[in-house]
């Protein structure tokens, strides 16, 4: 009988085991389907990105850049964060981004930002301290944006594209007018009211 006991201890062991590890990873997938998920191969049309990315709620007002910095890189930050996104709206968000195309800093879809940008902007963020004219030029950009800053409220996004600012202004000398254009082409709060917007 010993055999058999010590076969039956053995054998809910590895159940135990297995529940375990099945636990683990259905954890892990929630996680990374939080921190937002990549674009299905069938999204190659602008109408299919705008479906897809108009249902993601991985960025949000109240998640900050700590919380940011504990996703993993390749994670996304997607969909709008305060009101439905609008298809023309988004569309021509987009086709004003494709100007500064060949500027890292700047992502080419607000509603698709990676995690590896965002914290890329943030160390901008911290590590910059404009001299008097460069923060001259970054008064006058708030005072003509149209959130009137970096983003609405003081989440992630404000942070990040405070810090882009300061890395497009004090490396490539970028002018007030364009700082305010960039941060209104990258509005990720959405433009709609009440339900979502499909056209």
């Amino acid at each position: 009988m010993k055999p058999i006991t010590h076969l039956a201890i053995v054998g809910a062991g590895l159940a135990i085991a297995a529940a375990v590890f099945v636990g683990a990873a259905t954890a892990a997938h929630a996680t990374t389907i939080q921190a937002g998920m990549k674009m299905p191969a069938q999204t190659s049309s602008l109408r299919a990105q705008f479906n897809f990315l108009s249902h993601q709620t991985s960025n949000n007002c109240l998640l900050q850049p700590p919380s940011v910095m504990q996703m993993a890189p390749a994670a996304r930050l997607q969909g709008a964060c305060c009101a439905p996104m609008v298809f023309s709206d988004y569309v021509r968000q987009l086709h004003g981004l494709k100007t500064y195309g060949q500027t890292a800093e700047i992502p080419p879809d607000p509603y698709n930002v990676s995690v590896s940008l965002a914290r890329r902007l943030f160390g901008f963020d911290r590590s910059y301290t404009l001299d008097a004219a460069q923060q001259t030029t970054y008064d006058a950009a708030m005072k003509m944006a149209d959130e009137h800053g970096p983003c609405c409220c003081r989440c992630w996004r404000y942070v990040a594209f405070r810090g882009q600012a300061k890395e497009l202004i004090a490396r490539r000398r970028y002018t007030a007018a364009q700082i305010a254009q960039v941060w209104d082409l990258e509005d990720g709060c959405g433009t709609g009211n009440g339900g979502m917007e499909m056209g």
